[in-house]
């Protein structure tokens, strides 16, 4: 069962993705869904939160953003910069949806472009969404969907709009698709029973294995098998709980 969370700044904008998303039909599949609220301060503190208490084998940020000049249904971020502190954070282009871009991250809402520098678009939450999910090395992936011009429309956002076009301007169904097929393609690759054999886990301890198993090559510059090695002589629960607290070190707190 693929656990895949979809995550919103506001919960009005959340529900109605919910009722297109739960109406697909997809099969082996545990969608979820949570608001962090707008702002970089509250996705980071409110992410985090939930995060160390869930786990998840794929995290998909929806949500609009501002424009510059020219409109567009929707994108991919690829690259983040952030105005506060002039740092860019790069995203790992796992999978190929929608077109590519780059986006500025604002602390204060913007009402003159010429803020945002070379950027066309500029939000106030994908700077933090990045950074926690980073530190959880969990796969994601961030769309944006183009609402409303900076200065005038800035003023008067048009929730109604915004609903509008996140309903209208993202294939739900190929994006959940692409977003399975890659699962698929990324256990296909592991032989996992080669470590299974050692260890009698339960269902839900495979998948709690699988999981420190890909923090493990996402954090760790040495290889999974001399640690698998080294401790396999343990007993399973304990393998696991050694594990949890040896991947813990090299998250960001």
């Amino acid at each position: 069962m693929k656990k895949i969370l979809i995550v919103c700044a506001l919960s009005s904008e959340l529900n109605n993705i919910k009722e297109i998303v739960k109406n697909l039909g997809l099969r082996n599949v545990k969608l979820s869904f949570f608001t962090t609220w707008m702002w970089n301060y509250n996705t980071i503190l409110n992410l985090t939160r939930f995060l160390e208490n869930e786990s998840f084998d794929f995290v998909i940020n929806i949500w609009v953003c501002w424009y510059k000049t020219e409109i567009i249904p929707a994108f991919q971020v690829a690259r983040i910069y952030n105005l506060s502190n002039n740092k860019e954070l790069i995203i790992p282009n796992l999978i190929d949806f929608l077109s590519l871009k780059s986006i500025a991250c604002s602390e204060k809402i913007v009402f003159d472009s010429s803020i945002i520098l070379e950027e066309l678009f500029v939000d106030m939450e994908s700077y933090g969404f990045e950074l926690v999910c980073n530190s959880f090395s969990v796969p994601r992936l961030i769309l944006k969907v183009p609402v409303d011009k900076i200065w005038d429309e800035t003023k008067n956002f048009d929730f109604e709009k915004a609903v509008t076009f996140l309903k209208q301007n993202i294939d739900y169904k190929a994006l959940l698709e692409k977003v399975i097929s890659y699962l698929d393609k990324k256990e296909e690759k592991i032989d996992f029973e080669k470590y299974f054999k050692v260890f009698n886990f339960t269902f839900s301890e495979k998948e709690i294995f699988k999981k420190f198993y890909f923090r493990y090559n996402s954090l760790v510059w040495s290889d999974f098998e001399e640690y698998f090695l080294e401790n396999s002589s343990l007993e399973k629960k304990v393998f696991l709980k050694e594990l949890e607290k040896f991947l813990e070190k090299f998250l960001i707190k």
